[in-house]
């Protein structure tokens, strides 16, 4: 699982490359104007990089792309949630993601131990989790409120509705 083509470092990645990697992954780009907020915003992020890129073991080179991410939000003591996870799409089936989640769930283990860690799963993505400790929460259900992912997922639908027609 410890791919030596990357490096792992706890850093927040600039505004355009989060934008950037969460549509590569196939992930719902955010709006631009609010990504600087939530990174800043972060308990904790990790992001790869292909170390021979790397000017050191701690500096990427100059435009050098992240390729893969993941990112804690939360009080860092009781509730966290887990997200953005996403590899670049030329990256992915190399471990990277395995290697991203277990920095955070190390990270929360040592910095947040008591936390409860939720996270919603992409379809694509919902194997993952239980290889490191998560489990479905039922009986409860999850939910969500958030008017730009219920327009998106409505123009997506609606979309897909023409394109049968």
């Amino acid at each position: 699982m410890n791919d030596s083509r990357y490096i792992i470092l706890q850093r927040l990645p600039t505004p355009q490359e989060y934008h950037d990697l969460r549509k590569l992954a196939k992930l719902t780009p955010p709006p631009m104007e609010a990504v600087p907020t939530s990174l800043a915003n972060s308990f904790a992020c990790f992001v790869a990089y292909e170390r021979e890129a790397m000017l050191d073991e701690t500096i990427p080179g100059p435009d050098q792309p992240t390729v893969a991410m993941g990112r804690l939000l939360g009080d860092g003591a009781l509730f966290l949630q887990l997200c953005d996870v996403a590899v670049h799409p030329d990256h992915q089936g190399r471990g990277l993601g395995k290697r991203i989640m277990k920095t955070l769930v190390d990270y929360v283990d040592e910095h947040a131990p008591h936390a409860y860690v939720s996270l919603v799963a992409e379809p694509l993505a919902q194997r993952l989790y239980p290889q490191f400790g998560f489990k479905d929460v039922k009986p409860s259900i999850g939910m969500y409120r958030g008017r730009r992912i219920h327009d998106e997922r409505t123009l997506r639908q609606a979309g897909e509705e023409k394109d049968k027609n």
